[in-house]
């Protein structure tokens, strides 16, 4: 991307960028327009062709890891979010469907939801919409269901927050 800036490492190609408009004073300054990019490594400014950047495999591992810190997976029904949305915790949205199985004698479908892991590699794959799109609901439960459902959420969270 064209942009002033002013070349402060000529061997890396770290430049000092300009982000507004005040042309007039980026050239007073000693910029000129250059072929600039952000890296994503350091968030510095550098010329085009020497710029550092982060290689597929780290992007997808740092995707993981993002995905990761905000969801756990419960075996044999896929990823459940840490903190799901209305709740305060995974736990307190386990808890609240107990109760209703505690009183409807079955856990109503629809009642929980869960993710789809996405491909790390696929940027688009590791967005809100994405998984919104493929998140999936639980079948209803009796209540023999539901504790076995239960002991693996347990399990599963208990595994993940004491690592």
């Amino acid at each position: 991307m064209i942009k002033y800036a002013k070349l402060i490492d000529e061997t890396k190609g770290l430049c000092d960028v300009g982000l507004g408009t005040n042309v007039e004073y980026y050239q007073s300054i000693g910029m000129i327009e250059r072929d600039v990019e952000q890296s994503d490594i350091d968030n510095q400014w550098y010329l085009k062709d020497k710029c550092p950047h982060k290689t597929e495999d780290e992007k997808a591992a740092e995707r993981e890891a993002n995905f990761k810190a905000s969801f756990f997976e419960i075996e044999s029904f896929g990823w459940f979010r840490k903190v799901p949305k209305g709740y305060s915790s995974a736990v307190e949205s386990l808890n609240t469907a107990f109760n209703a199985v505690s009183l409807l004698q079955k856990l109503p479908a629809d009642t929980m939801i869960f993710y789809q892991q996405p491909d790390f590699y696929k940027p688009e794959d590791c967005t809100e919409e994405w998984l919104v799109e493929h998140q999936t609901k639980n079948p209803e439960m009796s209540v023999q269901e539901f504790a076995a459902f239960y002991m693996a959420f347990m399990t599963a969270w208990n595994t993940e927050m004491h690592e």
